[in-house]
C-alpha cells in the first residue's frame, strides 16, 4: 500500500492511496465538500492523516477479508465512529481501493442530474440556492441523457453571453455557470426557456439544491431579496416547486429542521432529498424517515467514510420506496469512482456536476464507457 498527497479541483490537498492484491493495482483519491453538515465524517488535516498512515498498514496490509463488509469493519474500529482517528479521506480512501479490486457487474447506467447554474457556496453571485440542475429523465440510453445535457449547457452558455456578457460564463466549483442573477425564480425561468428552445421540456426535468443551512441565520431565511420565517419560506419555496414542476428540491431547509422538511415534503409533488440533513447516515435516515422528512436521500461517501455504510443507505432507500442519488464533491478529483459505484450498485441517478471541467467529466466519461458493455 502507498500514500500519498494530491490535489483536488479546489487546491485542496487530499489523499489519494495505491492498493496492491494478487498482484494486481488499484488507485483512490478522495473530494471534499464546502457546503458540509455538521453531522459529516471527520476530515483531518491531509499531514494529519498522512501521520496515521503506518497505524492503518498494521491493520490491513497481509490481512485476508472475506468481503467488503468486513473490511469496512476493521476500517471503522480502527478510525472511530465518525472516523476522526483516521480521519475520513484516508479512511474512505483505503475503503474505496479495496472494493475496486473485487470484480462486479453492471446493473444499470444512472440518470445524470447536471448542475448548469452555479449559486451560494459554489459561486460569486447573488443566488442563494447552491445549485440549478437539469434533468433529461425521458431517454432510453445514458449516451443521450448525456448529449441533451450538453446541449442545454452550451445553448444556456450563449444565451448568458448575449443577455450579460462573457464574464456571465465564468464557471463555478461544479462547473455551471455563476451569472449574476439574484433570484431563485430568474435562474429557474432561464433554464425553462432555454430547454423550450431546445424542444425538450417535455423530456428534461429541473432540479435544485437549496443547501438552506448556508442562508439560514438561526431565525430567518435570506432568499429571493427577502427575509423570511419558516412559514413564509415554505410556502415561497413550495410555489417555485409547483409553478417550474422541480423534479427535485434537495436541502430546503436548514440541516436539523426534520419538521420543516415534512412540512414542505406535504405541500409538494417534488422528491424532497436530504443531504446535509442525512449525511449518508443510517441514524439520520432512520430519523428522517420516522418524522416522514423526505422521500429522496443523497448518498456521499465521504459523508459517513466508508462504501459499506454508504450502501447501507441505498438499500434502506430500495426497502422504503425512495429516490437516492449517488452524488459528487465540489471538491473533486478525476477519480470516477462515483460512476462505477453508481452502475454497480443501480442508481437511479448521478449528480457529477455540469458536463464541463475534468474532474466532472471523467465521472461522465465513465459511464460512456461502462455503456458499451451492456
Amino acid at each position: 500500500m502507498r500514500v500519498r498527497k494530491v490535489l483536488d479541483s479546489r487546491a485542496r490537498w487530499t489523499v489519494e492511496l495505491d492498493m496492491k492484491a494478487h498482484d494486481r493495482w488499484v488507485r483512490a483519491s478522495v473530494p471534499a465538500g464546502k457546503s458540509k453538515g455538521r453531522h459529516e465524517a471527520v476530515s483531518l488535516p491531509i499531514d494529519e492523516s498522512l501521520k496515521r498512515v503506518e497505524r492503518l498498514k498494521r491493520s490491513i496490509v497481509g490481512r485476508d477479508f472475506k468481503d467488503q463488509k468486513d473490511f469496512d469493519r476493521t476500517l471503522g474500529h480502527l478510525a472511530g465512529e465518525r472516523k476522526e482517528k483516521l480521519g475520513v479521506d484516508l479512511t474512505l480512501a483505503a475503503s474505496i481501493a479495496f472494493y475496486k479490486l473485487r470484480r462486479r457487474r453492471i446493473i444499470s447506467l444512472p440518470t445524470p442530474m447536471f448542475n448548469v447554474i452555479n449559486g451560494g457556496l459554489h459561486a460569486g453571485n447573488f443566488l442563494a440556492v447552491q445549485e440549478f440542475m437539469v434533468v433529461p429523465r425521458k431517454f432510453e440510453r445514458f449516451s443521450e441523457k448525456l448529449e441533451a445535457g450538453v446541449r442545454i449547457y452550451l445553448a444556456l452558455k450563449e444565451k448568458l453571453e448575449k443577455r450579460f456578457g462573457r464574464g456571465a460564463t465564468n464557471v463555478g466549483d461544479e462547473g455551471g455557470f455563476a451569472p449574476p442573477l439574484e433570484k431563485t425564480e430568474e435562474a429557474l425561468g432561464l433554464l425553462e426557456e432555454v430547454v423550450g428552445e431546445l424542444g425538450l421540456l417535455d423530456r428534461v426535468s429541473l432540479s435544485i439544491d437549496c443547501a438552506a443551512s448556508s442562508y439560514f441565520d438561526g431565525k430567518a431565511y435570506a432568499m429571493d431579496g427577502r427575509k423570511m420565517d419558516r412559514g413564509e419560506y415554505i410556502d415561497h419555496l413550495s410555489m417555485l416547486a409547483k409553478d417550474f414542476h422541480l423534479f427535485s428540491v434537495e436541502d430546503p431547509l436548514h440541516e436539523e429542521d426534520f419538521e420543516g422538511f415534512a412540512e414542505f415534503l406535504s405541500k409538494v409533488d417534488s422528491r424532497v432529498v436530504g443531504d446535509d440533513l442525512t449525511v449518508t447516515s443510517i441514524d439520520r435516515v432512520l430519523r428522517a424517515h420516522n418524522a416522514r422528512s423526505v422521500n429522496a436521500v443523497l448518498i456521499k461517501p465521504n459523508q459517513v467514510g466508508t462504501v459499506s455504510e454508504a450502501e447501507e443507505v441505498m438499500r434502506f432507500c430500495d426497502r422504503m420506496g425512495w429516490t437516492w442519488i449517488i452524488s459528487h464533491r465540489s471538491g473533486e478529483t478525476t477519480d470516477p469512482f462515483i460512476a462505477r459505484f453508481a452502475a454497480f450498485n443501480g442508481a437511479p441517478f448521478i449528480k457529477a456536476g455540469a458536463p464541463a471541467r475534468g474532474e466532472r467529466v471523467s465521472k461522465y466519461n465513465e459511464l460512456l464507457r461502462m455503456e458499451e458493455l451492456l
